[in-house]
């Protein structure tokens, strides 16, 4: 079997695989709660979608496990494992939503290293939703039984304890234990805490962060559920609701740390805290800071757990192992299917050459399949020959650089400052389109108009889409729009390009205040997908809305920028796309896309592909252009308000804040 240390650490700008390029990335299927590491730091992971996946070592090659396959779309009914865990060198445990023949009554054991498995009944029949286990042997397990499930002996026999409290349908979602193995904390889906100093046999209802009104809930919708508690020396630490508190234990008074996203603990009561720059922070069990880390994580992880002395930490695709000594970050890569083929592909000097995140692909033809070549400095979301070179761009489409395959290096780049020549190579025709695409429809209309004796003239059209279009239109709108997103691209917006007046401003105002009315007198509801002047609940800070009218022309030019060059994205099924293509005498294609599910306002930022180089365009210039052009019949209505841009930027700044807390 082969083994390969990947270790990739953050100080190199690019790294060459020259081990051994043909390893894939561990194609992981399904959701990631928590991760199973062992004494001997062999590394499991269990997901919602029923698969598992080993490591005997953070660096080494990773297996597919006895559960699923390294199929993607591989779903194990009835195996939605929840998480994984070692009593022992040997003995692990799987636990979940696990259910054969109509009872979920069972979780998967194996006494030898995971290479068997037996169903072990645990009691009555349960969806495991939270489960603590520690270094003696001692497992707690609860679910929508409500009933605690006990067990001293590694797993291997299970009783159960009756439910903590009185509430009704009372679920938990996170169990800790302290190491006296009798005092632990029980943490609900909804804002309540019990601790037990009995092992379970008795209970006592503590305070939560949002019964001492430490934090405010912006609406009743919103579940205040506390994610994670943990115990270490004489504190508590608890995340609810996304908020992080500690207190004493021997009088409840939580305390916030704000600048904490994530926590864990150690089996001698010290505590790992992962800052919200994604640093890490070690501290002792009187809650004295022992060191920090100078380097950062990626991305906030999906999983951590704390082993011998050490933080593991798994985000999608990676995993670190991080101590006072190491920072170890390690791709998770495996022997046992080949590279998949690239999403992205460009043909280079007759050459396919493949993308795949970060990573170069190249196609070895004698053996059929894809190796890697080389790594980059970014994620590629777009790679194009342009200029007889291969240009890449990350997913903001912020940087840019060459991929010198010759040399195997990248170089950094600017685009040429004149993409178009109307000059020498004129519109020969263009078309406008909107769409709807979904599980169960597809739709599309669209208008079309040829170059024609010096005029764009009506060819084709569906129904009765953009019927305000004049059937003959000047040149000189396409040009100026073409010209737009080429200027466009060296300028930043200032807040006076929004050309807001002061009674935009108390039109606004105004309507904020009869939302807020409204809110009041009909209730907040969160699923008004439609509405796009959407807030965050019943209890919004509607005066910081007004506020940002009242301080509209001292907003930074940084915000206006970035508040109209982010879009809202796609979360549902169905795709909405408006887009314009412009076809050249010469055969180049310049495509204009906003595909948002809720539209920024003007349909800001605008998707730019020119023979496939993509740009982003927050123009508010290239948007009127676009409304001029369509005789103001494309955008929706709300999208074209002044009110509805002061909201955006007010509604960026407000969110701002929340996130900062």
């Amino acid at each position: 079997m082969r083994k390969l240390l990947l270790l990739i650490i953050f100080i190199l700008p690019l790294s060459i695989f020259s081990q051994d390029s043909y390893l894939a990335n561990l194609p992981i299927s399904g959701g990631v709660s928590e991760i199973g590491v062992s004494p001997s730091e062999r590394i499991w992971i269990a997901t919602k979608a029923g698969n598992t996946y080993y490591t005997d070592k953070i660096g080494e090659l990773w297996h597919i496990g006895p559960f699923g396959s390294f199929d993607p779309y591989n779903i194990s009914s009835g195996k939605t494992f929840e998480r994984i865990n070692f009593f022992d060198e040997n003995t692990l445990m799987i636990s979940g939503f696990i259910q054969e023949g109509g009872k979920q009554d069972f979780v998967f054991r194996s006494t030898d290293k995971g290479i068997t498995w037996d169903k072990v009944k645990f009691g009555k029949s349960s969806w495991i939703d939270a489960a603590y286990i520690n270094d003696n042997g001692k497992a707690w397990m609860s679910g929508n039984s409500q009933l605690i499930y006990y067990t001293e002996n590694k797993g291997e026999t299970w009783k159960s304890f009756d439910k903590a409290g009185n509430e009704n349908a009372l679920r938990f979602a996170t169990i800790h234990f302290a190491k006296d193995e009798k005092t632990g904390l029980f943490g609900s889906f909804w804002n309540v805490l019990y601790k037990t100093t009995d092992n379970c046999i008795t209970w006592e209802r503590l305070a939560t962060p949002l019964d001492q009104k430490k934090y405010k809930r912006l609406s009743k919708e919103h579940r205040p559920d506390i994610r994670k508690i943990r115990v270490f020396g004489d504190y508590y630490i608890i995340n609810q609701q996304g908020n992080i508190f500690y207190t004493k234990n021997d009088d409840i008074n939580w305390i916030e740390l704000p600048n904490i996203a994530d926590f864990e603990t150690t089996p001698d009561d010290s505590i790992y805290l992962i800052d919200t720059d994604l640093k890490i922070d070690f501290r002792d069990s009187s809650f004295v800071s022992i060191w920090k880390s100078d380097k950062q994580l990626k991305s906030l992880p999906v999983a951590v757990k704390a082993k011998n002395k050490s933080l593991f930490a798994f985000i999608y695709g990676e995993i670190y192992k991080i101590n006072q000594n190491d920072f170890i970050v390690s791709k998770l890569m495996t022997n046992e299917v080949p590279i998949r083929e690239p999403y992205l592909k460009v043909n280079f000097k007759n050459e396919e050459i493949g993308f795949d995140g970060n990573t170069v692909l190249r196609f070895d033809k004698q053996n059929t399949e894809w190796y890697r070549f080389m790594e980059l400095p970014i994620n590629v979301s777009n790679a194009v020959i342009f200029n007889n070179q291969i240009v890449v761009a990350d997913n903001h489409l912020d940087q840019r650089m060459i991929v010198d395959i010759d040399e195997q290096k990248t170089i950094e780049y600017e685009l040429p400052k004149s993409l178009f020549n109307l000059s020498k190579n004129n519109i020969n025709k263009f078309s406008i389109e909107i769409g709807s695409q979904g599980c169960f429809h597809s739709d599309k209309q669209f208008r079309e108009y040829q170059l024609k004796k010096g005029y764009f003239k009506l060819t084709a059209k569906g129904k009765q889409f953009l019927s305000k279009m004049d059937k003959e239109i000047n040149p000189q709108i396409l040009n100026e729009i073409v010209s737009e997103i080429d200027n466009s691209r060296f300028k930043k917006l200032s807040i006076n390009d929004l050309e807001i007046s002061k009674k935009d401003l108390e039109n606004f105002k105004n309507f904020i205040d009869k939302e807020e009315q409204k809110i009041k007198k009909n209730g907040y509801n969160r699923f008004e997908f439609d509405n796009y002047y959407s807030f965050p609940g019943e209890n919004t800070d509607f005066e910081f809305y007004k506020n940002v009218a009242d301080r509209f022309e001292t907003i930074p030019d940084s915000i206006v920028n970035e508040v109209f060059n982010t879009g809202y994205g796609n979360w549902s099924t169905t795709t909405d796309w408006r887009k314009i293509t412009i076809e050249f005498k010469n055969g180049d294609i310049l495509t204009i896309e906003n595909s948002d599910d809720k539209p920024n306002y003007l349909y800001t930022p605008w998707i730019i592909n020119f023979n496939g180089l993509i740009i982003k365009s927050n123009s508010l210039a290239l948007g009127h252009k676009i409304n001029e052009l369509t005789e103001g019949d494309l955008y929706a209505d709300v999208s074209k308000e002044k009110k509805y841009a002061i909201y955006k930027v007010a509604d960026f700044l407000y969110k701002q804040t929340l996130s900062e807390k």
